[in-house]
C-alpha cells in the first residue's frame, strides 16, 4: 500500500510514495554492503569533513526540512526548525570527536601484561525509526555509525515518509557516498527479512514496546545485534525547595513539547504540599494561555496530534464513563504520595 503525506491540521494529502519492491530492498542492501568494504579503506578524516558537508547541507535546507516536517506529523514550526538545528549540530560534533571516540582503550593486567581495545566497523546496520522526531532519530544513529564506518538502511514510520527522503536525500547531494544512508519503504514483514540478511550486522529501534518486541524476535533469531529505546513514563518531581519561577515556566512545556507526543514528556507531576497550591494554579493558567492552529503560524503554541487516527484514539479512550469518573475522582482527591504529610499527586 503507497504511503501518503498527510498534513495532521487539515488532513490534506500532499504526497504519495510507492512502496519498495524486495528487488529493490536487495538492491539497497548491496550498494551498502559493497560501501563498507570501501569504507573500511578510508581514513577517519575523510568521514569527518563528509560529515561536516552534512551539517552545512541540513543548514542550507534548514526552511525546507522544517516546512516538510511540520505538514507531515504537525509539529509547531519553530519546534521543528530547532529540530533541524539539531540534527546539524550532532553532525558536526561525531565529525570533531569520533577520531578521539574510536582510540583504543588500554587494558592493564598485572597477570597478563597489557591489552587493547580496538573499536572498528561492523558492517551495514539497519535502522527502525519513529515519526516524533522525523530528523533527530535519523541523525542520533547515523552519524556516529558513518563515523565508524557503517553503512545505514532506514525504515523511518509509515506516516513521515517525505521527511525521511527528503532527510536522505539532503545526505546524499552533501557528498555522502551512495549507500551510507537509504531510506526504504519497507513492510515489517520485510523489515524481518533485512534483518535475517546475513550482509545485516545490527538493528537499531525507537518505538513501542510492541515494536521492540518484534524487531528483539527477529534480531534473537538471527544473532543480530540490537538495541531498543523504547516507551516513556517520565515523573516531574517538584520539591519544596525547588525554583518555582523555574518550574512554573518549564512544567507546561515538559508536557505539551511536540504536542506531548515525547517518550520523556511528563505523564505525572508529584508535588511537595508546601508548593502545590502555587504549582496546580501556574499549571492551569500556562494550559489555559495555549493558542491551537495551524502548527506553520508562530503564533500557534499547541500543535495538532500526529495523525487523525492518533487524536480519534486519544479521544475513544478518554470519552469512556468510567475514565471520566476515574479522571473527576483523582481531580477531587489528589493521591498522596511518598509521605502522606509532604506531598501530593495527580
Amino acid at each position: 500500500m503507497p504511503r501518503q503525506t498527510i498534513n495532521p491540521y487539515n488532513n490534506e494529502v500532499l504526497k504519495t510514495f510507492d512502496d519498495a519492491t524486495d528487488q529493490e530492498i536487495d538492491a539497497a542492501i548491496t550498494t551498502a554492503d559493497k560501501l563498507y568494504y570501501e569504507m573500511k579503506h578510508q581514513t577517519i578524516q575523510d568521514r569527518a569533513k563528509t560529515l561536516h558537508m552534512i551539517a552545512q547541507g541540513i543548514r542550507d535546507h534548514s526552511q525546507e526540512l522544517a516546512e516538510i516536517a511540520t505538514r507531515e506529523m504537525g509539529k509547531l514550526i519553530g519546534e521543528s526548525k530547532g529540530e533541524v538545528e539539531l540534527c546539524a549540530i550532532i553532525a558536526d560534533y561525531f565529525a570533531d570527536h569520533a577520531e578521539e571516540f574510536l582510540q583504543p582503550t588500554t587494558i592493564e593486567s598485572q597477570v597478563h601484561g597489557e591489552a587493547k581495545v580496538y573499536k572498528h566497523a561492523t558492517g551495514v546496520i539497519l535502522a527502525v525509526e519513529p515519526w516524533n522526531f522525523p530528523y533527530y532519530q535519523i541523525m542520533r544513529v547515523f552519524a556516529p555509525n558513518f563515523m565508524v564506518g557503517n553503512p545505514m538502511i532506514l525504515r523511518d514510520a509509515a506516516n513521515i515518509p517525505w521527511s525521511a527522503q527528503a532527510f536522505a536525500d539532503i545526505v546524499l547531494e552533501a557528498g555522502a557516498p551512495k549507500g551510507a544512508l537509504t531510506n526504504v519503504f519497507m513492510s515489517y514483514d520485510q523489515v524481518a527479512d533485512v534483518i535475517a540478511d546475513p550482509r545485516i550486522q545490527g538493528v537499531a529501534l525507537t518505538g513501542s514496546e510492541r515494536g521492540g518486541s518484534s524487531v528483539a524476535e527477529e534480531a534473537g533469531k538471527n544473532l543480530k545485534k540490537s538495541t531498543l529505546e523504547l516507551g516513556g513514563q517520565d515523573v516531574f518531581v517538584v520539591l519544596d525547595d525547588a525554583n518555582m519561577e523555574d518550574v512554573n515556566n518549564i512544567a507546561w512545556r515538559a508536557r505539551l513539547y511536540n504536542a506531548g507526543q515525547v517518550c520523556t514528556s511528563s505523564k505525572r507531576f508529584i508535588v511537595m504540599d508546601n508548593v502545590y497550591d502555587e504549582f496546580l494554579e501556574n499549571l492551569k493558567k500556562n494550559f489555559a494561555a495555549v493558542k491551537p492552529g495551524d502548527p506553520m503560524d508562530p503564533a500557534t503554541t499547541l500543535a495538532p496530534m500526529n495523525t487523525k487516527k492518533a487524536k480519534e484514539k486519544l479521544q475513544n479512550k478518554w470519552m469512556k464513563p468510567w475514565l471520566l469518573v476515574q479522571w473527576w475522582r483523582m481531580a477531587m482527591n489528589p493521591m498522596t504520595c511518598l509521605d502522606s504529610s509532604s506531598c501530593q499527586q495527580f
